[in-house]
């Protein structure tokens, strides 16, 4: 009897860790956007704006790109108004066409692709992605996965940043702005991998588990980076939130 009750205790407690690592393998497949979005809303910032942008290098000719940026244009509605362009741009060292334009709800869009004329032993092209959604739309899951689909549909497999912009009104001290700090990367819970703090400005590089797209740092992984800056031209307090890194300029 003790030998068998010996064998069903420990057979608890494997199902019991086998449970817990799939729960862990679980969270760090999940959305990137999902982690991203909890942590700004445990900020307590007010939304501004979010922007996804998508990048890749590729072997395809100008000419392939240039169609390829009419279709995403296109399958993604981009809409003929007077907001819309579209550049065709070259020189006697590069090749290149842009599109800008609006989709729904006064979505921001701009689809770029450029080639070099004459390239060198392994150089690529590149093509790129950039939407921009206004603060009445905090979306990011469904936004997200309808962008990697249709540049997937154009076998794409794009680099992928996410920012999303915030603010408090008025001056925060640095007591309040550590606060936050720590309440956006408790959500997440990230690990600060390096920062800098100065009267008006937190910066920092953070890991979090439940974000799957990371780079190198001086041999450390960062996929999340924060920065709060007061604007005393509007009194206002922005926050930048984004994974892996801020490439807007703040």
């Amino acid at each position: 009897m003790k030998f068998l009750l010996k064998h069903f205790y420990l057979l608890i407690i494997l199902i019991i860790l086998f449970t817990i690592g799939s729960a862990k393998l679980y969270y760090n497949k999940g959305s990137s956007s999902t982690a991203l979005k909890e942590a700004f809303i445990a900020s307590g910032a007010t939304l501004a704006n979010t922007e996804f942008y998508a990048w890749a290098k590729t072997e395809k000719s100008f000419e392939e790109l240039s169609k390829i940026v009419d279709n995403l244009a296109k399958d993604m509605n981009v809409e003929n108004n007077e907001l819309y362009s579209r550049r065709l741009i070259g020189n006697d060292m590069i090749d290149k066409i842009e599109v800008i334009g609006t989709i729904g709800r006064g979505r921001m869009v701009n689809i770029c692709a450029q080639s070099a004329r004459n390239k060198k032993d392994g150089e690529k092209s590149y093509i790129s992605l950039s939407l921009t959604l206004g603060p009445e739309e905090f979306e990011l899951e469904r936004i997200h996965d309808n962008l990697i689909n249709v540049l997937d549909k154009y076998k794409i497999e794009p680099e992928l940043n996410i920012c999303i912009t915030g603010y408090f009104e008025g001056r925060m001290d640095y007591k309040n702005l550590n606060k936050v700090s720590k309440k956006i990367l408790k959500s997440a819970d990230a690990k600060k991998v390096n920062g800098i703090a100065e009267n008006n400005l937190i910066s920092v590089s953070a890991f979090a588990p439940g974000i799957d797209n990371s780079i190198l740092v001086n041999g450390k992984k960062v996929n999340m980076n924060l920065a709060i800056r007061y604007n005393s031209y509007e009194d206002r307090t922005y926050i930048w939130l984004a994974t892996p890194v801020i490439t807007v300029e703040y």
